[in-house]
Protein backbone atom coordinates (compact mmCIF):
# COMPACT_ATOMS: atom_id res chain seq x y z
CA UNK A 1 0.00 0.00 0.00
CA UNK A 2 1.11 3.42 -1.01
CA UNK A 3 1.49 6.15 2.11
CA UNK A 4 -1.40 7.78 0.84
CA UNK A 5 -3.27 4.96 1.07
CA UNK A 6 -2.32 4.45 4.36
CA UNK A 7 -2.70 7.77 5.61
CA UNK A 8 -6.53 7.28 4.10
CA UNK A 9 -6.62 3.67 5.97
CA UNK A 10 -5.37 5.55 9.22
CA UNK A 11 -8.15 8.53 9.04
CA UNK A 12 -10.99 5.96 8.43
CA UNK A 13 -10.22 3.78 11.39
CA UNK A 14 -9.79 6.73 13.84
CA UNK A 15 -12.90 8.71 12.52
CA UNK A 16 -15.88 8.91 14.71
CA UNK A 17 -18.42 6.92 12.76
CA UNK A 18 -15.47 3.64 13.02
CA UNK A 19 -15.21 4.26 16.71
CA UNK A 20 -19.33 4.78 16.97
CA UNK A 21 -19.60 1.05 15.11
CA UNK A 22 -17.27 -0.34 17.50
CA UNK A 23 -18.40 1.29 20.65
CA UNK A 24 -22.18 -0.42 19.33
CA UNK A 25 -20.58 -3.50 18.96
CA UNK A 26 -19.12 -3.49 22.49
CA UNK A 27 -22.37 -2.51 24.11
CA UNK A 28 -24.50 -5.16 22.29
CA UNK A 29 -21.58 -7.90 22.94
CA UNK A 30 -22.20 -6.90 26.50
CA UNK A 31 -25.84 -7.54 26.02
CA UNK A 32 -25.46 -11.18 24.64
CA UNK A 33 -22.86 -12.02 27.36
CA UNK A 34 -25.52 -10.90 29.76
CA UNK A 35 -28.34 -13.05 28.01
CA UNK A 36 -26.49 -15.74 27.97
CA UNK A 37 -26.78 -16.30 31.97
CA UNK A 38 -30.83 -16.30 31.95
CA UNK A 39 -31.60 -20.18 31.29
CA UNK A 40 -34.91 -18.75 29.57
CA UNK A 41 -32.56 -16.80 27.18
CA UNK A 42 -30.51 -19.86 26.25
CA UNK A 43 -33.70 -21.97 25.75
CA UNK A 44 -35.68 -19.41 23.36
CA UNK A 45 -32.80 -18.09 21.25
CA UNK A 46 -29.68 -19.69 22.62
CA UNK A 47 -28.40 -20.33 18.78
CA UNK A 48 -28.72 -17.05 17.65
CA UNK A 49 -27.08 -15.59 20.96
CA UNK A 50 -24.08 -18.26 20.01
CA UNK A 51 -23.97 -16.53 16.21
CA UNK A 52 -24.36 -13.07 17.12
CA UNK A 53 -21.35 -13.69 19.55
CA UNK A 54 -19.42 -15.65 16.93
CA UNK A 55 -19.79 -12.65 14.27
CA UNK A 56 -18.99 -9.95 17.02
CA UNK A 57 -15.82 -11.52 17.61
CA UNK A 58 -15.16 -11.38 14.06
CA UNK A 59 -15.74 -8.38 13.73
CA UNK A 60 -13.42 -7.52 16.17
CA UNK A 61 -10.69 -9.50 14.26
CA UNK A 62 -11.28 -7.66 11.54
CA UNK A 63 -11.24 -4.47 13.09
CA UNK A 64 -7.48 -5.69 14.85
CA UNK A 65 -6.25 -6.73 11.56
CA UNK A 66 -7.50 -3.17 9.71
CA UNK A 67 -5.62 -0.85 12.41
CA UNK A 68 -2.48 -3.15 11.92
CA UNK A 69 -2.31 -2.84 8.27
CA UNK A 70 -2.95 0.87 8.73
CA UNK A 71 -0.37 1.07 11.27
CA UNK A 72 1.91 -1.17 10.50
CA UNK A 73 4.40 -2.39 13.73
CA UNK A 74 3.42 1.34 15.31
CA UNK A 75 0.44 -0.06 16.08
CA UNK A 76 1.75 -2.41 19.00
CA UNK A 77 4.15 0.58 20.29
CA UNK A 78 0.47 1.99 21.83
CA UNK A 79 0.20 0.71 24.89
CA UNK A 80 -3.84 0.56 24.86
CA UNK A 81 -3.63 -1.18 21.12
CA UNK A 82 -1.96 -3.97 22.88
CA UNK A 83 -4.80 -4.20 25.61
CA UNK A 84 -7.17 -4.70 22.37
CA UNK A 85 -4.79 -7.02 21.24
CA UNK A 86 -4.35 -8.86 23.87
CA UNK A 87 -8.92 -8.92 24.72
CA UNK A 88 -8.58 -9.98 20.75
CA UNK A 89 -6.64 -12.58 21.06
CA UNK A 90 -8.16 -13.87 24.42
CA UNK A 91 -11.46 -13.76 23.62
CA UNK A 92 -10.36 -16.24 20.14
CA UNK A 93 -8.71 -18.74 22.63
CA UNK A 94 -12.60 -18.25 24.60
CA UNK A 95 -14.55 -18.83 21.54
CA UNK A 96 -12.55 -22.15 20.39
CA UNK A 97 -12.24 -23.92 23.54
CA UNK A 98 -15.04 -26.16 25.42
CA UNK A 99 -13.90 -25.10 28.94
CA UNK A 100 -16.36 -23.08 30.64
CA UNK A 101 -13.96 -21.57 32.98
CA UNK A 102 -11.71 -20.05 30.03
CA UNK A 103 -15.44 -19.28 28.01
CA UNK A 104 -15.93 -16.94 30.74
CA UNK A 105 -13.45 -14.60 30.09
CA UNK A 106 -15.38 -13.73 26.77
CA UNK A 107 -16.63 -10.65 28.55
CA UNK A 108 -13.20 -9.37 28.91
CA UNK A 109 -14.06 -7.65 25.36
CA UNK A 110 -16.59 -5.16 27.30
CA UNK A 111 -13.28 -3.51 28.30
CA UNK A 112 -12.82 -2.60 25.20
CA UNK A 113 -15.27 0.62 25.36
CA UNK A 114 -12.21 2.05 27.59
CA UNK A 115 -9.81 2.10 24.45
CA UNK A 116 -12.96 3.41 22.42
CA UNK A 117 -13.56 6.38 25.12
CA UNK A 118 -10.75 8.73 25.59
CA UNK A 119 -12.40 10.24 28.34
CA UNK A 120 -12.40 6.51 30.06
CA UNK A 121 -8.60 6.62 29.04
CA UNK A 122 -7.67 9.16 31.90
CA UNK A 123 -9.85 7.50 34.39
CA UNK A 124 -7.76 4.29 34.04
CA UNK A 125 -4.43 6.19 33.47
CA UNK A 126 -5.13 7.89 36.66
CA UNK A 127 -5.73 4.83 38.75
CA UNK A 128 -2.95 3.03 37.58
CA UNK A 129 -0.85 6.84 38.60
CA UNK A 130 -2.22 6.43 41.30
CA UNK A 131 -0.95 3.21 42.57
CA UNK A 132 1.97 4.32 44.51
CA UNK A 133 0.62 7.03 46.26
CA UNK A 134 -2.26 4.35 47.48
CA UNK A 135 -0.21 1.53 48.21
CA UNK A 136 1.69 4.24 50.35
CA UNK A 137 -1.44 5.26 52.34
CA UNK A 138 -2.45 1.58 52.06
CA UNK A 139 0.79 0.47 54.20
CA UNK A 140 0.24 3.51 56.65
CA UNK A 141 -3.74 1.98 57.11
CA UNK A 142 -2.49 -1.36 57.60
CA UNK A 143 -0.26 -0.28 60.79
CA UNK A 144 -3.35 1.64 62.22
CA UNK A 145 -5.19 -1.72 61.96
CA UNK A 146 -2.63 -3.59 63.46
CA UNK A 147 -2.26 -1.59 66.32
CA UNK A 148 -6.03 -1.55 67.26
CA UNK A 149 -5.70 -5.13 66.71
CA UNK A 150 -3.28 -5.58 69.06
CA UNK A 151 -5.30 -2.81 71.90
CA UNK A 152 -8.64 -4.82 70.99
CA UNK A 153 -7.33 -8.51 71.55
CA UNK A 154 -5.85 -7.35 75.10
CA UNK A 155 -8.69 -5.30 76.42
CA UNK A 156 -11.64 -7.23 74.94
CA UNK A 157 -9.94 -10.96 73.60
CA UNK A 158 -11.00 -13.04 77.12
CA UNK A 159 -14.76 -11.69 77.18
CA UNK A 160 -14.90 -11.81 73.09
CA UNK A 161 -13.02 -14.28 71.49
CA UNK A 162 -15.14 -14.67 68.71
CA UNK A 163 -14.35 -10.91 67.71
CA UNK A 164 -11.03 -10.31 69.30
CA UNK A 165 -9.63 -13.73 70.37
CA UNK A 166 -6.49 -12.68 68.33
CA UNK A 167 -4.40 -10.30 66.45
CA UNK A 168 -6.04 -11.69 63.00
CA UNK A 169 -9.49 -11.82 64.39
CA UNK A 170 -9.03 -8.40 65.95
CA UNK A 171 -7.91 -7.28 62.37
CA UNK A 172 -10.62 -8.79 60.83
CA UNK A 173 -13.15 -7.58 62.94
CA UNK A 174 -11.57 -3.97 62.52
CA UNK A 175 -11.51 -3.94 59.36
CA UNK A 176 -15.06 -5.05 59.54
CA UNK A 177 -15.55 -1.72 61.60
CA UNK A 178 -13.96 0.14 59.28
CA UNK A 179 -16.05 -0.64 56.30
CA UNK A 180 -18.96 0.66 58.29
CA UNK A 181 -20.64 -2.71 57.79
CA UNK A 182 -22.66 -3.51 61.14
CA UNK A 183 -19.97 -1.71 63.53
CA UNK A 184 -22.72 -0.57 65.63
CA UNK A 185 -23.63 -4.72 66.02
CA UNK A 186 -20.08 -5.27 67.32
CA UNK A 187 -19.45 -2.40 69.39
CA UNK A 188 -22.75 -2.96 70.99
CA UNK A 189 -21.99 -6.19 71.83
CA UNK A 190 -18.41 -5.64 73.27
CA UNK A 191 -19.99 -2.58 75.49
CA UNK A 192 -22.17 -5.16 76.99
CA UNK A 193 -19.04 -6.07 79.01
CA UNK A 194 -17.22 -3.01 78.65
CA UNK A 195 -18.46 0.51 78.92
CA UNK A 196 -16.02 2.54 78.20
CA UNK A 197 -15.50 0.75 74.46
CA UNK A 198 -17.09 3.18 72.74
CA UNK A 199 -13.89 5.64 72.92
CA UNK A 200 -11.58 2.15 71.24
CA UNK A 201 -14.18 2.20 68.30
CA UNK A 202 -15.00 6.03 68.11
CA UNK A 203 -11.69 6.73 67.51
CA UNK A 204 -10.70 3.88 65.36
CA UNK A 205 -13.35 5.07 62.98
CA UNK A 206 -12.44 8.57 63.03
CA UNK A 207 -8.65 7.54 62.24
CA UNK A 208 -9.44 4.55 60.21
CA UNK A 209 -12.15 5.49 58.09
CA UNK A 210 -12.69 9.22 57.92
CA UNK A 211 -8.99 10.33 57.76
CA UNK A 212 -6.72 7.19 56.04
CA UNK A 213 -10.00 6.23 53.71
CA UNK A 214 -10.69 9.52 52.43
CA UNK A 215 -6.94 9.70 51.89
CA UNK A 216 -7.18 7.18 48.75
CA UNK A 217 -9.91 9.39 47.35
CA UNK A 218 -7.52 12.29 47.47
CA UNK A 219 -4.81 10.49 46.11
CA UNK A 220 -7.23 9.43 43.15
CA UNK A 221 -8.90 13.03 42.85
CA UNK A 222 -5.65 14.75 42.51
CA UNK A 223 -4.30 12.46 40.05
CA UNK A 224 -7.09 12.81 37.99
CA UNK A 225 -6.83 16.42 37.85
CA UNK A 226 -3.15 15.69 37.13
CA UNK A 227 -3.63 13.62 33.99
CA UNK A 228 -6.57 15.77 32.60
CA UNK A 229 -4.86 19.20 31.89
CA UNK A 230 -3.20 17.89 29.10
CA UNK A 231 -6.40 17.08 27.92
CA UNK A 232 -7.96 20.35 29.19
CA UNK A 233 -4.46 22.03 27.95
CA UNK A 234 -5.23 20.77 24.28
CA UNK A 235 -9.25 21.79 24.48
CA UNK A 236 -8.24 25.34 25.11
CA UNK A 237 -5.80 25.75 22.34
CA UNK A 238 -7.83 24.57 19.81
CA UNK A 239 -10.67 27.06 20.82
CA UNK A 240 -7.51 29.90 20.24
CA UNK A 241 -6.77 28.24 17.23
CA UNK A 242 -10.49 28.31 15.61
CA UNK A 243 -10.80 32.22 17.28
CA UNK A 244 -7.85 33.37 15.68
CA UNK A 245 -9.19 31.38 12.40
CA UNK A 246 -12.69 33.04 12.55
CA UNK A 247 -11.08 36.43 13.10
CA UNK A 248 -8.36 36.30 10.20
CA UNK A 249 -11.75 35.07 7.97
CA UNK A 250 -13.58 38.47 8.99
CA UNK A 251 -10.31 40.11 8.25
CA UNK A 252 -10.98 38.27 4.72
CA UNK A 253 -13.88 39.28 4.17
CA UNK A 254 -13.51 42.63 4.95
CA UNK A 255 -11.01 43.12 2.73
CA UNK A 256 -13.03 41.25 -0.07
CA UNK A 257 -16.37 43.82 0.73
CA UNK A 258 -14.59 46.65 0.30
CA UNK A 259 -12.83 45.49 -2.97
CA UNK A 260 -16.40 44.80 -4.60
CA UNK A 261 -17.96 47.70 -6.43
CA UNK A 262 -20.60 49.29 -4.52
CA UNK A 263 -24.50 47.67 -5.27
CA UNK A 264 -26.32 49.43 -8.23
CA UNK A 265 -28.96 51.55 -6.75
CA UNK A 266 -32.65 50.70 -8.03
CA UNK A 267 -34.22 53.48 -10.27
CA UNK A 268 -37.15 54.55 -8.75
CA UNK A 269 -40.62 53.04 -9.98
Amino acid sequence: MSAADLTSLQRFVESRPFQGVVLVLIIVNAIVLGAETFEGANTAAGSFLNVADRIILYAFVVEIGTRIIAYRMTYFKNGWNIFDFLIVAVSIAAATSGLAALRAFRVLRVLRVITVIPRMRVVVSALLDSIPGIASVGVVLALIVYVFAVIGANLYGADHPELFGNVFQAMYTLFQVMTLEGWPDIAGKVSQTHARSWVFFLTFVLIATFTMLNLFVAIVVRVVEEDSEPVVDEVIDGQKTIRLEIGALRKDIQELSKRLPPAPEKAPD
